[in-house]
């Protein structure tokens, strides 16, 4: 028994020009891999801003701790925070 995308290949792409399989192909390919790259970028970046933002180490401030930090450190911890969010809720 052959299953739904075996099925879609032999009717949709099989029929087509070599030069429109590898069209396909092609945009498949970068689809998939792109996915991927920007996901080893966002962690590669993330452990990148952490040692930029050496004080961040990956905790939450108490709303005290914070309010005892310096205005450039605040805004240190502002930035690193930010940037070490991957964003994974917006989704």
């Amino acid at each position: 028994m052959q299953t739904d995308v075996q099925e879609i290949y032999r009717d949709t792409i099989l029929p087509l020009p070599d030069s429109e399989k590898l069209q396909i192909a092609t945009l498949i390919l970068e689809e998939v891999t792109g996915k991927a790259e920007r996901k080893r970028l966002d962690a590669k970046n993330s452990d990148e801003n952490r040692k930029v933002f050496g004080m961040w180490q990956g905790r939450e401030f108490t709303y005290e701790e914070y309010l005892k930090l310096d205005h450039n450190e605040r805004i240190d911890f502002d930035l690193a925070r930010a940037y070490a969010d991957n964003h994974e809720d917006e989704d």
